[in-house]
């Protein structure tokens, strides 16, 4: 529940500052208009350094709201509760519980690889998963990866086989996965046979276990270090907490997760999102 209160009070934050300085913008700043428009540029800076011009200004602000979110969440925590009498169940971090740096993860996994689709079409956010692959040109090449897919094509063969004779004892669940798969994978065989001749390369189907399992790392690794730091600097804090009988100690110690390693976190979570950007829809 407190989670959830401190998301949307976020969001609300975010939304109250935004509508603000856009409804007081004027030609001369003041010291919040200047603020923000500093936010901005050196968010548009890095971004265009990144992407380009052509992609860096469209990206900034995604790039820039997950900071603002995240930098907020990391912070929140170190306020005292002075709403307990309206029954605020307190100032609670929304990163130091593991559902919201996920689904943070989850939207930067969806925008990385919509992005991709969008930019390099399907057939070369497809093909990826199957580089390096082999030249076409190259009659080595060719023969060796004809060979794989010659492989895929007998695996195919023996899955829809496994699956045809598992079909009457299996339960529905067991037959709606391994139906999927199986066509996924005769889906994948068929692309794959028609993109190499299209673009005259033979792709890898080693490596594109390889490459399924290292997007799929990234975006358990995306969330994972975020929460890590922020869960941990509050383990921290209690301990220590407890252990010097709150003199001195606790103010120190929020300020420095809550802020310091708040920023920190904040900026190399929006950092990494900016690069899984890069990656995905660089040729």
């Amino acid at each position: 529940m407190a989670t959830l209160a401190n998301t949307w009070l976020i969001m609300a934050l975010l939304f109250l500052l935004c509508w603000w300085v856009a409804r007081n913008a004027t030609k001369v700043p003041g010291r919040l208009q200047a603020a923000v428009e500093m936010f901005v540029e050196f968010f548009e800076e890095i971004c265009n350094s990144t992407l380009g011009p052509e992609y860096g200004r469209k990206y900034m602000p995604f790039v820039g709201t997950i900071f603002m979110f995240v930098v907020i969440g990391n912070m929140i925590g170190s306020v005292p509760n002075f709403l307990f009498w309206l029954g605020w169940p307190g100032f609670v971090a929304p990163t130091q519980d593991l559902n919201t740096p996920l689904a943070l993860a989850i939207v930067v996994l969806l925008v990385v690889h919509i992005s991709a689709i969008k930019i390099k079409g399907f057939r070369a956010w497809l093909w990826d998963f199957f580089e390096p692959s082999f030249p076409g040109t190259d009659t080595v090449g060719r023969v060796l990866g004809f060979i794989i897919l010659a492989g895929a094509l007998v695996a195919n063969y023996y899955a829809w086989t496994g699956y045809a004779g598992a079909y009457s004892e299996a339960g529905t669940q067991f037959r709606v996965v391994v139906g999927a798969l199986c066509s996924i994978l005769a889906l994948l065989t068929i692309l794959m046979t028609i993109f190499s001749f299209q673009l005259g390369r033979v792709p890898n189907i080693f490596m594109a276990p390889l490459n399924f399992v290292g997007e799929l790392g990234k975006s358990i690794s995306h969330p994972f270090r975020l929460y890590g730091n922020v869960f941990g600097g509050f383990v921290i804090t209690v301990v220590l907490s407890e252990l010097t009988f709150y003199v001195g100690l606790p103010p120190f110690l929020n300020f420095f997760f809550g802020i310091f390693i708040g920023v920190v976190q904040a900026f190399v979570f929006a950092m990494l999102a900016l690069a899984y950007v890069a990656v995905a829809i660089t040729e």
